[in-house]
């Protein structure tokens, strides 16, 4: 009607298009004021009575800004009530990829709860921010002896004004204990809000990924907490501590063969046979997983007095990674056929041997466990 002539209306009884209209209207009203009541929250049912009492006795503009007030409200007491903290940590069970010695695993037990982590999600208004300082005045003040506190903002959208200003307040608490703040995966968003206020001082750590962070708060404990000079032993040292007998380090370091490798210089590849195990006396290694499209991704690495490509060595299967000096690196190469003569050579060796790689692969097997349990908190 109202596209053709809309004058034909007019031959229309009013009685039917009131009666149309108040159809309409009770139909209304019975979906959202009677069916809903089932689906709706009680706070989202009250909202809607709200409205419709505020529509009923003054207008419908009153009734939409009414519901836009208590829908915003309704929003932020829904936000505040979602945890800020994804999952916390400390040093001492959650660990950068960098595999240390046994001398520096031992040095990050206990100490390494000074080292304290949270991991940030969500968008970070008033309300979030501020559970998150009291949070972590109750963090610092059962943990005294923090000093090093990171905050992982991977996954926070964004943050405002007063939640920005929240952080300060943190800053106050963590300067009056003693210790560092270190911040990092900061998008250009959330760098913008805290440089407008201020915020971002020279004694703020930038880091530009969780894990080069944590290594660099975990260097920071162990030279704290070292009592000897730290510096490179002989291969043969080494394998003195690590095996059953100092005879057997004499031995053991025979059969190796020392190879120097330069920044950036490949040491195995990933499919290769395992045809070595390599003691790795100086340097830092890189174990780089090699995916589809010429993806590189690094998922390990290993400082001095570790060692790499033991299981491949023991289950003869090709390497699972590829291996990469990341700096100038110093290693000793113990061939397959070296190992093989020393099982049948010197049976009590190879047992010592094989007990050293099962502390190491245990080590690495329940830092992992621990990851896993700090991740599913």
């Amino acid at each position: 009607m109202l596209g053709i002539n809309p004058g034909f209306l007019a031959y229309v009884p009013k009685c039917v298009l009131s009666g149309l209209l108040l159809v309409i209207g009770l139909d209304l009203l019975y979906r959202w004021l009677i069916a809903s009541a089932r689906q709706l929250s009680r706070i989202e049912y009250l909202s809607l009575v709200i409205i419709t009492l505020m529509i009923i006795n003054w207008d419908f503009i009153a009734g939409i800004l009414v519901g836009i007030v208590i829908s915003c409200a309704t929003f932020a007491l829904s936000a505040s009530r979602v945890s800020a903290v994804k999952f916390s940590f400390d040093g001492s069970e959650y660990r950068s990829s960098l595999d240390r010695s046994a001398k520096e695993l031992a040095l990050l037990t206990e100490p390494g709860r000074e080292l304290q982590g949270l991991s940030l999600q969500s968008y970070l208004f008033f309300g979030s921010a501020d559970q998150l300082y009291q949070h972590i005045k109750q963090l610092l003040a059962a943990r005294p002896e923090c000093r090093h506190l990171l905050f992982d903002f991977r996954l926070v959208t964004g943050i405002d004004s007063s939640a920005s200003h929240s952080f300060e307040q943190i800053k106050q608490a963590v300067d009056k204990c003693g210790a560092r703040l270190v911040l990092v995966n900061l998008s250009p968003a959330l760098t913008g809000a805290f440089r407008a206020i201020g915020f971002l001082s020279k004694d703020i750590v930038i880091g530009f990924d969780r894990d080069h962070a944590l290594e660099s708060c975990e260097d920071a404990i162990i030279a704290a907490h070292r009592t000897d000079a730290g510096g490179v032993r002989s291969l043969r040292d080494w394998l003195a501590e690590e095996l059953d007998t100092p005879e057997y380090a004499d031995i053991l370091a025979q059969q190796c063969r020392r190879i120097e490798f330069g920044p950036g210089e490949i040491i195995a590849r990933q499919g290769e046979p395992s045809d070595s195990m390599h003691f790795i006396l100086e340097g830092r290694i890189g174990v780089i997983v090699e995916g589809g499209g010429g993806r590189r991704i690094r998922v390990r690495s290993l400082g001095q007095h570790t060692t790499i490509g033991e299981m491949g060595l023991i289950t003869q299967r090709p390497r699972s990674a590829t291996i990469e000096a990341e700096v100038a690196s110093v290693l000793y190469e113990l061939s397959a056929g070296a190992y093989e003569r020393i099982k049948i050579d010197n049976p009590a060796l190879s047992r010592s041997l094989l007990a050293y790689i099962i502390r190491v692969m245990a080590e690495r097997l329940s830092f992992a466990s621990r990851v896993i349990g700090v991740l599913q908190r």
